[in-house]
């Protein structure tokens, strides 16, 4: 994999299901890390609620919730979307959800409270999951949808356009550092640290990826560097 995990998960949003009294800070700091989005709701029934409305691309999830328990909210989000990665959280031990988790098929199970490297790898697991089961698409400032999996760029219902090998990379490269303004050595090292590249190959490349995904999707700050729009 040519870019961190952290980077796939940076501009997704994800959705803590949970008791106020439950959640705990080191959680909320890990996840601030990671995501782009967090968002907190206390119960199980609110979450249903605003499903469909949040689109939210992972989901954390309490067993113990009032009225709804955490298993049954489960079952209800995998019939609409069984693709989502879920990881489920517990203070007490997953011996007795178990198999219905394993049914479920949950990204993985933690025990509260949450220890931070373990949280981190379980983390990392949901991208890894992302990444070779899921299909999750990027919608960029300008309305272009990039996909993860197919490595491919649309808008609304227009046909899917494949990008090559250093034009995902690049694209990828950018969505994870969105924050900031990468410098031509900074992609030259991550995109070719073991070849020799020309500026022209280079300035062709980032001609090749605007053409795809928009001529202004791309800013190129004069002297400094590149970064997504």
């Amino acid at each position: 994999m040519n870019y961190n995990l952290k980077d796939i998960l940076k501009n997704l949003k994800i959705v803590v299901v949970s008791k106020e009294d439950n959640i705990d800070k080191k959680e909320i700091d890990i996840l601030n890390l990671f995501f782009k989005d967090i968002i907190i709701i206390n119960s199980a029934e609110r979450a249903l609620k605003r499903f469909v409305s949040l689109r939210p691309d992972v989901i954390i999830c309490d067993i113990e919730l009032p009225q709804m328990n955490g298993i049954e909210f489960c079952k209800i989000i995998k019939k609409i979307n069984n693709k989502i990665p879920i990881i489920i959280s517990s203070r007490k031990s997953k011996k007795k959800h178990l198999y219905e988790m394993i049914r479920l098929q949950i990204v993985d199970f933690i025990k509260k409270p949450i220890k931070a490297e373990e949280f981190i790898f379980i983390l990392n697991e949901t991208a890894k999951y992302i990444l070779n089961g899921g299909d999750i698409s990027i919608k960029l400032s300008n309305g272009y949808i990039y996909s993860y999996k197919s490595k491919t760029i649309k808008k609304d219902n227009s046909k899917e356009i494949k990008l090559t090998k250093n034009e995902y990379r690049l694209l990828e490269l950018l969505l994870g550092n969105k924050e900031k303004t990468l410098t031509k050595e900074e992609i030259f090292q991550h995109l070719w640290a073991d070849e020799d590249i020309t500026c022209s190959a280079f300035k062709s490349l980032v001609s090749r990826l605007r053409n795809k995904i928009g001529k202004d999707s791309i800013k190129n700050k004069f002297g400094i560097g590149y970064q997504l729009d």
